[in-house]
């Protein structure tokens, strides 16, 4: 593991099964890696570590053992809320999950099994998605009498649309990979070998050019809401890339049909 990444951790777990990839995977396998308070602080802890790490360009969240990716939050550690208590917790949750979509590192969401509630919620924010066929997902809190309260009602029509979104949110219903796919949601769904291809997949975005793909995550979410702030992003982006060497390396790469070998320089 990278000098900088530790592994003192309770509910999550930190592996490197590539060059310059970090798998973060959410460990409470008993429990269908539910999400509690321990572990939304571990998730904050985690993100910190990565961006810290020089040799880590990409993230992998992924769920440990077979039954789930996440099954959501972990209701009876949660216990009863008031009002306000319910307001933080909500706040809470959205700015940990955030924290991924805030990064400049790609981050890819490797979906095996049940993604439900809260564990769709930290799904969202990822830049990409991919899943088992066997996989379902859904949002079943208005079978509770509540709402996504994580994010859900604002990021998951951003990502598939509004009226998709609804159906996912109103029916709280269980959704399979490939109706999933159908709505945008998923990049890819893959039918067997599902660990080998979910990671070989993610090894190859954290390949890419990661000075490139650090501003192009900046612009795209700098003018979702504001696209005059996106565009002079982009701009200057574009001529910052013209001086770099991974630009020099790609170029030759495309004359000589080899494969880039980007540095980040």
């Amino acid at each position: 593991m990278t000098d900088e990444l530790t592994d003192d951790f309770e509910t999550i777990r930190l592996e490197e099964p590539a060059e310059h990839l970090a798998a973060l995977v959410l460990d409470r396998p008993d429990a269908m890696n539910s999400i509690n308070d321990r572990m939304l602080d571990e998730l904050g802890e985690a993100v910190d570590q990565l961006e810290a790490a020089d040799e880590i360009r990409a993230i992998m969240l992924r769920g440990a053992g077979e039954d789930a990716f996440s099954a959501g939050a972990d209701v009876q550690s949660s216990g009863a809320m008031d009002h306000r208590e319910g307001t933080e917790h909500s706040r809470r949750g959205q700015q940990v999950f955030g924290r991924f979509r805030e990064t400049d590192m790609p981050v890819v969401a490797a979906i095996d099994g049940h993604c439900l509630g809260g564990g769709l919620e930290l799904s969202m924010c990822a830049d990409l998605r991919v899943a088992s066929a066997s996989s379902k997902f859904g949002l079943p809190e208005h079978d509770l009498g509540l709402l996504p309260g994580w994010g859900g009602t604002q990021r998951l029509q951003r990502l598939i649309g509004e009226s998709a979104a609804k159906q996912v949110v109103f029916t709280a219903e269980r959704f399979p990979a490939e109706r999933m796919k159908e709505f945008g949601y998923l990049y890819a769904v893959y039918d067997e070998n599902f660990d080998e291809q979910a990671t070989e997949f993610a090894a190859d975005i954290a390949g890419g050019p990661p000075i490139a793909q650090r501003y192009t995550k900046r612009a795209m979410r700098e003018g979702f809401e504001n696209i005059d702030a996106g565009l002079e992003v982009e701009s200057q982006a574009f001529g910052h890339l013209l001086d770099t060497d991974d630009l020099a390396a790609g170029i030759t790469a495309f004359v000589t049909d080899d494969d880039p070998d980007f540095e980040g320089q």
